[in-house]
């Protein structure tokens, strides 16, 4: 193993190389502990509530806003990890904080591996190379490991450490020492090492060992006495008695008297565990008391079982009774074992015949009497829910019970953990174990799709052929699910969450099956409420969020992904398809409902289009204003989505149509211009299904302005040329209207003022005639911006203003804020700069007030080019790259381009000239790609040919 300098230590005070050297000084305590808990697995994702229980734990002063320290002290730390020499990075999302780097650069990893390798090379009888890596292992220590940690996470970590890694380092180190016969050298380290490790026998048997060696009998003998006085003194018998027959068989020259025999019932240890480091420490936080009970609540699948057993493979050494594994079966092919069977069961493990004759009740009085003296760890596997436990607890109270259920078992007075799926990076580290990397998609399609469960990993890996004979032509996610079905059925995904599924009551199972029928993974309780069709679901979430096959998030509601898909399934095989079909129209009609009511709050005015019959059972939600129809989009925009979607696909096509019309304002005018046309062209696809011409062309003209806003312009004008012919065979004169708007602002894009004039002249009209008072605004707005690029700047102010006069009238800050920036681009034109300003200040403060993206973005390219134009370069350049980096965001490529046009006029003329043709590059690329010729070559041709 090569020498690779650290760059991240936690076997000491958090420290960085920094400049070369490992600084342990570049901030104060608490950023340093952030740092030290999340390098201790790193890749994986710890939430801001346990990692402050890592840097403050519970009984220490935590600051008033802690969530907003920790922001603070990630930035910090980011600024820092940009000096490593490896490449890391931190992020937060959602209440979670994750590190990213290569494991080998943190010294904790380095000393696993290292320490790894040397047990190898003993076991070789290398015993040089075992005594020089374990001498590199353990000179990385520097300290105490998570010195600046002193929460009991850590504390348990840092146990955990020194009991199961540092001290067999240690022990292989010396042993080789004394191989090699430098018995002088392994007491010498051993006399530093004991006081700082008075409690490890190991140490202990090993300084017996190289006095021997050393033939100092005499005082082997003066030492064993002494620490096994202090051993008998502290209650640890066993463990005094067994120092002494280690001291006599090394003076007979044989090997150590065995312990006592011990059950040993833990099922084989997983090879290939990775991750929890989270639920490792709470479980370690356990085992000082020796007693209690700790329980493992989680999703089917998630890796309770293979935690538990992995643990307690892990602190077998802390319990000299042995260990005890029952398998509860409480979901699974098999009846529930009884509380009676269990105690039989622990019985045998004990050594203790269970006397088939004598009455439950004396046989768990037998169990309390052999555990009055023995104090094994018991893992219950699989509990069923708390009846199944709650008789058993007063028979263990002397035990430490790690208990793994899929049922929350709130009603014991018991310590829960909860177990949750795998990060994206330890799934793909035990996908690693179990797949080659011959076939890179394959490995990350899995990883994505498995969602973190372990078992769903495993079943992969297991039947990897089969995965790859039926990919494809199978949907992915019921092929994860199929995999492992055998003769029985008992081994694949499915089965095992349809076990789950059998155990609940039957309100539980109903609604279970009717979320099977919702588009997304996401829902709230109104949704579930439309779902399900029978009154208030509450209670029935809460049993299916007990039963860990759905996870709460304050008043939301989640399924992971598979078991979603299995939802799915029960309810394609066990409903009729009638009260499917029923469930599949009420969400629908909740979503377009709730839609039609926050658009309606939030543009009134603006028309979503005709509704459609009402659905009975359900109550779509209202808002009492704005900022309450705002929330509701933003929450459900991924669920609108993916009802669009399902709408068309399962032939909804009157909701697949009018579900955009409800919803596409908001997407447009927070700048999802790529949902946005997706969702209008849907629409045009199931209005044309639905047999609605007019919802079709309606459509099509929506989708026009969608393609427009996308740089996307001859599908603009193709779109709105179709729309225009229908409009114009029926003399719809609110459409011929806004078709005629927006081609003349396609015409304005592709530089064409005058045919933009005429368009938008003949769509004014139509306004006028059909007396649609937000069609008018909104087309003088245009009218007098094509004005404007025609030099024709008086009739394009005269224009502006009356249109500012209708926004104003008819309540649309939208409006006035786009028709503020205009006439702020007529004073500018005129060379009126203090006025063009202070228009454009006043649009800016508008659009913001009004959360108009698009119209933000447009107002900071007005005030660019007046900055520009009075030559403020240094303000110009900060509002055009504003602009820039608001347009990217919201996918408005023609503000984008223009944009860093902009940017690149401004710095050459700061002299920056290389940075402007970089600019200007982009500019042309982004017209390119959009088909503006006349602009593309208007841009490059301001960069002088090589």
């Amino acid at each position: 193993m090569g020498a690779v300098e650290a760059a991240f230590g936690v076997l000491g005070s958090t420290a960085l190389r920094l400049d070369g050297e490992l600084d342990a000084r570049w901030a104060p305590a608490k950023p340093r502990a952030m740092l030290a808990a999340l390098l201790v697995a790193p890749g994986g994702a710890l939430a801001a509530a346990a990692l402050a229980r890592w840097v403050w734990g519970d009984d220490q002063r935590r600051p008033g806003n802690t969530a907003a320290t920790l922001d603070v002290y990630a930035t910090r730390i980011r600024r820092l990890l940009k000096r490593l020499p490896v490449p890391a990075s931190l992020r937060g999302d959602r209440g979670t904080y994750r590190l990213d780097t290569d494991r080998s650069a943190i010294d904790y990893f380095q000393f696993r591996e290292l320490a790894t390798t040397a047990r190898e090379h003993a076991m070789r009888g290398d015993h040089a190379g075992a005594a020089r890596l374990s001498d590199r292992a353990l000179r990385l220590s520097r300290g105490k490991p998570l010195e600046d940690l002193r929460s009991p996470d850590a504390m348990a970590w840092r146990a955990r450490f020194e009991r199961e890694e540092l001290i067999p380092a240690h022990s292989t180190h010396l042993r080789a020492l004394l191989d090699l016969g430098r018995g002088d050298e392994a007491l010498a380290l051993l006399d530093v090492l004991l006081p700082e490790h008075r409690d490890s026998l190991a140490l202990h048997k090993l300084r017996l060992v190289v006095l021997h060696a050393l033939r100092r009998v005499e005082e082997a003998g003066e030492y064993c006495l002494a620490v096994r006085g202090s051993l008998r003194a502290d209650g640890d018998i066993q463990a005094a008695e067994h120092l002494l027959h280690h001291h006599e068989s090394l003076v007979a020259g044989g090997p150590s008297a065995p312990l006592p025999r011990k059950p040993r019932q833990l099922p084989h240890d997983v090879t290939d565990f990775v991750g929890r480091a989270t639920e490792l420490a709470a479980l370690d936080a356990a085992v000082e008391a020796r007693r209690g009970m700790v329980v493992l609540e989680g999703m089917p699948g998630v890796g309770k079982t293979a935690l538990a057993v992995h643990w307690g493979h892990q602190v077998r050494g802390h319990f000299p009774d042995g260990d005890l594994f029952v398998d509860l079966a409480g979901h699974s092919g098999q009846p529930p074992a009884s509380p009676a069977a269990v105690v039989d069961e622990l019985l045998a493990g004990l050594g203790e015949q269970p006397d088939s004759s004598a009455t439950p009740l004396v046989r768990a009085a037998a169990l309390r009497r052999v555990l009055a003296s023995k104090h094994p760890l018991v893992v219950l596997d699989n509990a069923r829910g708390a009846d199944q436990l709650r008789p058993l607890v007063p028979l263990l109270t002397d035990c430490l019970v790690v208990v793994t259920s899929r049922t929350a078992l709130t009603s014991l007075d018991v310590r829960r953990v909860q177990v949750g799926p795998l990060s994206r990076a330890e799934s793909t580290t035990l996908l690693s174990t179990r797949l080659g990397r011959d076939d890179a998609g394959l490995w990350a399609e899995v990883v994505r799709l498995c969602g973190g469960l372990p078992l769903v990993i495993a079943v992969v890996g297991g039947h990897v052929a089969e995965y790859r004979l039926r990919r494809g032509s199978v949907p992915a996610r019921r092929l994860l699910l199929e995999l492992g079905i055998d003769a029985d059925g008992d081994t694949s995904p499915q089965t095992l969450f349809t076990w789950s599924y059998r155990a609940l009551p039957p309100h539980a199972r109903d609604l279970f099956r009717a979320l099977g029928t919702h588009p997304g993974s996401e829902f709230s309780v109104s949704a579930a409420r439309a779902c399900w069709g029978g009154g208030d679901p509450r209670l029935a979430l809460s049993t299916l969020v007990d039963a860990n096959l759905l996870e709460r998030n304050g008043e939301r509601f989640r399924f992971h992904d598979l078991i979603r898909e299995c939802a799915h399934r029960i309810a394609h095989t066990d409903d009729p398809p009638a009260r499917r079909h029923a469930a599949e129209r009420r969400i629908l009609a909740y979503y377009l409902g709730s839609a039609i009511a926050a658009h309606d709050t939030l543009y009134p005015g603006h028309s979503t289009g005709p509704p459609p019959p009402p659905e009975p059972l359900v109550l779509p939600t209202r808002f009492t204003g704005a900022e309450s129809a705002r929330e509701w989009f933003a929450a459900e925009q991924v669920n609108l989505m993916a009802a669009m979607v399902f709408a068309a696909h399962s032939g909804h096509h009157g909701y697949a149509w009018r579900l955009p019309h409800a919803a596409s304002r908001y997407l447009q005018r927070n700048g999802h211009h790529e949902e946005c046309r997706l969702a209008r062209e849907i629409a045009v696809d199931s209005a044309r299904r639905d047999g609605n011409a007019e919802a079709e062309a309606s459509s099509l003209a929506d989708l026009g302005l969608t393609y427009l806003t996308l740089g996307r312009f001859a599908d603009a004008e193709r779109a709105l040329l179709r729309a225009r012919e229908f409009a114009d065979t029926t003399g719809n004169v609110r459409g011929q209207g806004v078709i005629r708007f927006h081609l003349g602002r396609l015409a304005l894009q592709l530089g064409d003022a005058d045919r933009a004039i005429g368009l938008l002249g003949e769509s004014l009209g139509f306004a006028e005639r059909g007396h649609d008072g937000q069609g008018r605004r909104w087309t003088l707005h245009a009218l007098g911006d094509a004005l404007l690029a025609a030099g024709r700047h008086g009739e394009a102010l005269t224009a502006l203003r009356e249109a500012e006069r209708l926004a104003v009238a008819g309540g649309d800050e939208s409006a006035r804020a786009s028709v503020l920036a205009g006439i702020c681009a007529v004073w500018r034109a005129r060379g009126r700069f203090p006025e063009a300003a202070a228009y454009g200040e006043a649009a800016l403060r508008t659009a913001e007030e009004a959360r108009d993206s698009v119209i933000v973005v447009a107002t900071l390219v007005a005030l660019t080019e007046v900055e520009h134009a009075r030559g403020a370069l240094a303000a110009a350049e900060t509002l055009a790259r504003r602009a820039i980096n608001l347009a990217d965001r919201v996918h408005d490529l023609p503000t984008h381009a223009k944009s860093l046009n902009l940017l690149g006029d401004v710095l050459v003329g700061q002299g920056r000239t290389p940075q402007a043709h970089t600019a200007w590059r982009d500019s042309a690329a982004l017209y390119d790609l959009m088909g503006n010729a006349a602009h593309y070559n208007a841009v490059l041709a301001k960069i002088p040919r090589a």
